[in-house]
């Protein structure tokens, strides 16, 4: 059973994603915490996970769950942010696709499947977000972007801990961490039939405390000097309600030529006899 990990800070009172997983889920979810945050955890939830400090910032607290929950655990994981709703998307017979809030069934089924998928050479991934259009991407799309969650699996990763840099580029932290293992040769695999509408970026609370237009915009700029080959920025008037009328730098991914640069490394060293 994959295990479901909600980190929060500033949010022990608005626990969205926690109140939508069923009840016959919650004895495998883990809230994340700061030490400062502790005690009142647990009076929401029995299961806690208290990471290295107060104020670490985003990227440090996956460091901390990707370790404790990959390399001491090796266990199948996925880490929510803590203010998602989840949905599932039918086709029409039109060929549409409408959504519909998920089921305690469905989330039993979407757990199942992307087990299956770590099962079959997926060691990381995510639930699709309502923030992109899923016409084209339904049911799932490989090597492609990641955002509010990701699942992954620890048994695999426990062998690539160390190689990854988990706290580079803080702001821009998962695309960071997929563009380090899609260039290592390790497929991702994203859903839109099952998504996840994580509201307006920036909300009180969370990374916003210490996430301003410049902290954002120095992670993309450094996202793109460490991956100048599949990375271009754009900047636009954000919309955002915190940051509306600033110039936000817009990073535009091209995730799938950083997994086939992986394979072409490995095809040319099997040739060179590396």
């Amino acid at each position: 059973m994959i295990e479901l990990v909600i980190p929060t800070f500033k949010r022990l009172d608005r626990q969205i994603t926690l109140s939508n997983i069923p009840k016959n889920l919650l004895e495998n979810v883990t809230l994340a915490v700061q030490p400062q945050e502790e005690i009142e955890a647990r009076k929401i939830h029995n299961k806690i996970f208290v990471v290295s400090g107060d104020n670490i910032g985003f990227a440090k607290t996956i460091r901390d769950l990707t370790y404790e929950f990959a390399v001491n655990k090796q266990s199948k994981f996925w880490i929510l942010d803590d203010d998602l709703k989840f949905l599932r998307h039918y086709e029409t017979k039109d060929g549409k696709l409408k959504k519909e809030t998920i089921t305690k069934d469905d989330f039993d089924e979407v757990l199942k499947r992307t087990e299956e998928w770590m099962d079959d050479g997926f060691p990381h991934g995510a639930f699709g977000t309502t923030w992109n259009n899923p016409l084209g991407k339904f049911p799932f799309v490989e090597n492609s972007r990641i955002m509010t969650n990701k699942y992954y699996d620890g048994i695999v990763i426990s062998k690539i801990w160390n190689d990854i840099d988990w706290v580079g580029c803080c702001g821009a932290e998962d695309f960071y961490v997929n563009l380090q293992l899609l260039t290592k040769g390790f497929p991702n695999r994203v859903w839109y039939e099952f998504v996840v509408d994580a509201g307006e970026s920036y909300k009180d609370g969370g990374c916003s405390d210490y996430r301003d237009m410049t902290y954002h915009n120095q992670s993309c700029e450094e996202l793109q000097k460490l991956f100048p080959a599949f990375v271009t920025l754009k900047y636009k008037e954000s919309d955002s309600k915190n940051m509306k009328g600033q110039m936000m730098a817009r990073s535009q991914v091209q995730w799938k030529k950083a997994y086939e640069s992986s394979q072409k490394s490995t095809l040319s060293n099997f040739f060179n006899g590396v």
